[in-house]
């Protein structure tokens, strides 16, 4: 997507293009090279931004530049996150709000001078009930839907990357984030089962932060705040795991077909749930 709006934003309108990764501090660090090697291929002068917390404030996260080299490996900027609002999960899930979506719009605020600007997401055709309901109103534009740009489904975006010289080398079940609360079991059973490590940063955040959070000021009988469904912490995912055989690997079931059959949820930046 990115690399097509270079080439024919302008036809649409679209002046003034911008790119921002925005780190959380706990991608893989595949991910991070995926953005450096995209940047310099496709000369996309990429900015590179974390989000920043007003710990004690009534304010919303904002962001700092950073770029490759300086960008958090350890968890920092999420750590942060979690000490101002607490464990995100499926009942509480901020993480992309003040990790992805708030920094990005705290830099085009400041990027763009407070002038209107649209958002470019990269949902594809096949994904078209991910689009935010109210796109027109909060300006989104979604190249790989419009007809009028370059529709495009999963099978056409993988047909691109076979063409190109480098793609993002992580299998399907393991995604940008390293233990994403939203990946499905089987998905997060065969992280752990590959790299226990994964888990480190949630289960220091379990021990950490387990009771911070608006609902404790209100109520000190609730439980204790942990990452995965089923209230379950990120040691019980590694426990669960030992009892996981794995992906089958046969002709029987297509391999792609298993990490379709475990789909995980949605996580795109101004999503309609990640909102």
């Amino acid at each position: 997507m990115a690399q097509w709006l270079q080439k024919n934003a302008h036809e649409h309108g679209f002046t003034n293009l911008v790119f921002v990764y925005a780190n959380t501090g706990q991608e893989n660090e595949e991910t991070l090279d995926f953005v450096k090697k995209c940047d310099e291929h496709f000369k996309f002068n990429t900015y590179w931004v974390e989000g920043v917390v007003h710990h004690g404030e009534r304010k919303g996260t904002t962001h700092r530049l950073i770029d490759f080299e300086t960008a958090s490996r350890n968890g920092e900027p999420f750590e942060q996150i979690i000490k101002k609002y607490g464990i995100p999960n499926q009942a509480f899930p901020h993480c992309t709000r003040e990790l992805k979506q708030n920094p990005i719009t705290s830099f085009a605020k400041e990027y763009f001078k407070g002038e209107k600007y649209w958002t470019a997401i990269g949902i594809r055709i096949d994904e078209i009930d991910r689009m935010n309901a109210k796109r027109i109103e909060r300006r989104f534009v979604y190249p790989l839907i419009e007809k009028s740009m370059i529709p495009f489904t999963k099978q056409k975006v993988n047909f691109f990357w076979k063409n190109q010289t480098f793609r993002l080398n992580l299998k399907g079940y393991q995604g940008n984030c390293v233990s994403c609360w939203k990946k499905s079991d089987p998905k997060l059973y065969q992280i752990a089962i590959e790299n226990k490590t994964a888990f480190e940063f949630m289960d220091k955040m379990e021990s950490k932060y387990p009771r911070v959070g608006a609902e404790f000021l209100k109520d000190e009988t609730c439980v204790d705040r942990v990452f995965f469904r089923g209230h379950r912490t990120a040691k019980t995912i590694i426990e669960q795991s030992t009892q996981w055989e794995g992906f089958v690997r046969n002709d029987a079931i297509d391999y792609n077909q298993q990490l379709e059959m475990f789909e995980s949820e949605s996580c795109e930046v101004f999503s309609e749930c990640g909102s």
